[in-house]
């Protein structure tokens, strides 16, 4: 049984790099490689990590990939040039790979699992798709003008998600990441609406939701797990506010 699970990463990647091909070269309708690929992804997933449904674990290391692999699909929709979305393609079937099989040692050989792998990788993943999905969001928004409140009502839920998940693969105390993870979602989803009035293009409006989301979760995980102090918040703000100026800059406001 150990065999079948040690080969899952590399099953999860060949299915991976499939879609992406399939979406790529055209091989059948869009909306139907997306299906059929993140159908197989979610049975894979399901199966590494044992069928245990009733667990919040299980929901969170299953959603967690099956996210980012939608955001990146997204992506693909809106890239324009081929290099970019070959470059993406690789990216994130390397990332689920990884993520696979971080999975694999943590649930099946947590003697060869390293410590804090899937937590970092988690919240790598998570800051990605929370960029992806809010361009997508965005250019769904401006190009075929898609109700504003449907997609905040759905950000609400998937900040609150990302959140609570993060946190709690944190390790953090349940008691304190609810009420942050619920805040957090009301305010991100805040500041998402009000982004979609500015001037500014889709990929600057996503670039701010995913500095915001950074700095509040990284402030709200150092609190929870009692770690906060000036020198980490200086830390933050700074590193925030140099990435937001570079944001500014670089875009195009006309």
């Amino acid at each position: 049984m150990i065999l079948i699970h040690r080969v899952t990463p590399f099953a999860i990647g060949a299915i991976g790099a499939l879609g992406f091909a399939s979406l790529l070269e055209h091989w059948m309708a869009p909306q139907t490689s997306v299906l059929f690929t993140l159908v197989l992804m979610a049975l894979l997933f399901a199966r590494l990590l044992v069928w245990r449904v009733r667990t919040f674990a299980f929901w969170h290391f299953f959603a967690t990939p099956l996210l980012y692999l939608l955001a990146a699909f997204s992506m693909l929709f809106l890239f324009e040039g081929r290099m970019l979305s070959l470059i993406l393609s690789v990216v994130s079937v390397i990332l689920l790979v990884l993520f696979a099989e971080y999975l694999f040692q943590f649930t099946h050989l947590p003697s060869q699992y390293q410590p804090y792998s899937i937590e970092y990788l988690t919240l790598l993943l998570n800051i990605l798709t929370i960029f992806s999905l809010s361009s997508f969001a965005y250019g769904a928004h401006l190009l075929i003008q898609f109700p504003l409140w449907i997609l905040a009502t759905g950000f609400f839920l998937f900040f609150w998600f990302v959140l609570y998940g993060t946190l709690w693969v944190s390790k953090a105390e349940d008691s304190g990441s609810r009420p942050y993870a619920l805040a957090g979602a009301i305010l991100t989803t805040e500041f998402f609406v009000t982004l979609s009035f500015l001037p500014s293009g889709l990929y600057t409006n996503a670039s701010f939701i995913t500095l915001f989301f950074y700095l509040f979760l990284g402030l709200t995980r150092a609190q929870v797990r009692h770690k906060l102090s000036s020198t980490v918040v200086k830390r933050y703000l700074i590193v925030a506010a140099i990435l937001f100026a570079a944001v500014l800059v670089s875009s195009d406001w006309s």
